[in-house]
This record gives structure tokens, C-alpha cells and sequence, in this order.
């Protein structure tokens, strides 16, 4: 039984550690590009992956591997505005995107409008 334990437990550290090699380069700590879209106000009151009620005036984000809590960094690369977002739901469902934030998030971002824009997503912890 201690066998099985110990064995859970390193590959639950090595797997941590490879997500955070993964992320981390030299140059920056931004661990993925692309696609990100947000929750509209449709949303509201809706209850998330983490246990939690969607509020769409929140600064939020659904992530399909950061686990519940992570606060990030997001940056919209088209004219650089940042904002600071956590971790509340499990998404997008969408395989185009990489992170679907709520409509506050998106809209100090600056892409209510468009609907979508390309970002960097930094884990701030």
C-alpha cells in the first residue's frame, strides 16, 4: 500500500514538473498563445467546474488544465492590454480556444466586440 502511495505521489511531481518546464522559456514566463473568447452575461448565475457561480462582472477565466484558483496574467497581443484573472471553470469546449474569460475580463481586454482575439496567458500563481 505505501508502494502504491509513494509511487501516486512522485508521478504527481514529476507530471508538475513537466507542466512548469513546459510553460517556462528563457525569454518569458508566458506559457501559451491563441485563441480566447469570453462568457457572456447568458452565463450568469451558472455554476462552474470549481464550485463556484459564474458572475460575469468578476475577472474570471475557464482554463482546460490550470487547476481551480490559478491567478493569470492575460494579455490581449493585438494592442497589449492586460488584466489579472482566476482560475473558476473548466473550458473552453471549444478545441479553436485556449481560454474563455468572463465579460469583465474581456471587455478591459478590448474585444467585446470581435468576440475573439489572440492572447498570452502568464500563471502569476
Amino acid at each position: 500500500m505505501r508502494t502504491i502511495v509513494v509511487l501516486t505521489l512522485l508521478g504527481v511531481a514529476l507530471s508538475v514538473g513537466t507542466v512548469a518546464k513546459q510553460g517556462a522559456s528563457a525569454s518569458s514566463s508566458h506559457i501559451e498563445r491563441g485563441l480566447a473568447s469570453f462568457y457572456g452575461r447568458n452565463m450568469e448565475g451558472h455554476k462552474t467546474a470549481c464550485g463556484g457561480i459564474y458572475v460575469a462582472s468578476e475577472m474570471t477565466a475557464a482554463h482546460r488544465t490550470l487547476p481551480c484558483g490559478t491567478k493569470l496574467r492575460i494579455t490581449n497581443t493585438k494592442n497589449d492590454k492586460s488584466v489579472e484573472v482566476t482560475v473558476n471553470d473548466h473550458g473552453p469546449t471549444s478545441r479553436k480556444r485556449i481560454i474563455d474569460v468572463s465579460l469583465a475580463a474581456a471587455e478591459k481586454l478590448g474585444f467585446v466586440r470581435q468576440g475573439t482575439t489572440t492572447v498570452a496567458v502568464e500563471i502569476i500563481r
